[in-house]
């Protein structure tokens, strides 16, 4: 697996990873925030997860009963307040920072709209769907889409989301080498779903370098960063601005596609949309890959039921309980040749046209 290239230096304090670093002030303070948070997934998590099944019993109950065994002891009290607020802290911080040097931002984002490798595609008629204007995912002020530098906030906000798992991209270009080709091994296009600052669809440059790549995401912010940060890196990739349930791709046009944690960020009819698009764009013998929220358990842990329910209520993500529940491995096995499922902490279904 090659290294991420290393990008340049510019004035200031340059690059923390692939990321634009803060002042170190800034750093320093999101450091303590990651570790609060490291604290409460490492140490809170474990304990608060056998208190409540210990409580609630191996036959499960309802989730408002779970949620009443729950809410009431102090250490699922403790870790949600430390998740809360911590996501809060980080955004506030990321944000205030990267205001401060705004202007000099968005002229970076302007020059690099022109400038190659690669390009970026952007729709002049874009309306954002009702959808995705009422939700700020993860809690990120306003959302993927209102703040122009929404694309710099993400990329620092999700290094303290993953706890500095991914600085260099490591998490994202694993997933990419992950990803197999397709059984007789033609991989022309490979297109990336709901690509947020691109990370995954520089990685797949990197491993098929003779194909074209192209990421698609609904959200202008952060299309632009993604072109601007690949084009530092020098990958020639194509993002455009499209939404997944309505591609802009001809049949059986891609060999490769990866649909990465965005089934569980929209409504159920939506991912269904979706799903339907991807099997219609990926040529047979093509290879979709579709990782996400590992699916609810049957008998339902309520651990899981508690914890996801917590993330739909409290940190913008109002269609994640029903994706773990609505069974999207079984409309897989139903449009695709051969679905393989691989679950853990997530699950991944690697699906064959």
């Amino acid at each position: 697996m090659p290294q991420v290239t290393e990008p340049p230096v510019v004035p200031g304090r340059g690059y923390l990873g692939t990321m634009l670093a803060l002042p170190f002030d800034d750093e320093s303070y999101l450091d303590f925030v990651e570790g609060l948070r490291r604290f409460a997934l490492t140490s809170l998590n474990p304990v608060a997860a056998a208190a409540v099944r210990g409580r609630v019993g191996p036959n499960g109950a309802s989730l408002n009963d779970t949620r009443r065994v729950a809410d009431r002891l102090p250490v699922v009290g403790l870790r949600n307040r430390l998740l809360r607020s911590t996501q809060d802290m980080n955004w506030a911080r990321v944000v205030a920072a990267y205001q401060s040097i705004g202007p000099r931002l968005e002229a970076e984002l302007a020059a690099a709209d022109e400038c190659g490798p690669g390009r970026v595609e952007l729709a002049a008629d874009w309306e954002y769907p009702q959808y995705y204007r009422d939700v700020h995912y993860h809690r990120q002020p306003g959302g993927y889409h209102e703040d122009p530098l929404a694309g710099y906030v993400y990329h620092y906000g999700t290094k303290v989301f993953h706890l500095g798992a991914n600085d260099n991209d490591e998490t994202k270009t694993a997933r990419a080498w992950e990803t197999p080709a397709p059984a007789d091994g033609r991989v022309r296009r490979v297109l990336d779903f709901a690509c947020s600052i691109g990370a995954m669809t520089v990685a797949f440059k990197q491993r098929w370098p003779q194909a074209e790549v192209c990421g698609i995401d609904a959200s202008e912010p952060l299309l632009r960063y993604a072109h601007a940060r690949a084009a530092r890196l020098d990958v020639d990739v194509v993002f455009s601005q499209q939404l997944a349930e309505r591609l802009r791709f001809d049949d059986a046009s891609v060999d490769v596609a990866y649909l990465g944690t965005l089934l569980h960020e929209v409504p159920h009819e939506v991912a269904v949309r979706i799903v339907h698009e991807a099997r219609r764009v990926v040529r047979p013998g093509g290879v979709l890959v579709v990782h996400d929220m590992r699916q609810a358990s049957d008998p339902p842990d309520p651990w899981e039921e508690y914890d996801r329910d917590f993330d739909s209520r409290f940190n913008g993500e109002p269609y994640a309980y029903h994706f773990v529940h609505a069974g999207f491995g079984r409309l897989l096995a139903q449009l695709f040749t051969s679905v393989t499922t691989t679950s853990g902490r997530t699950v991944t279904w690697v699906c064959t046209a």
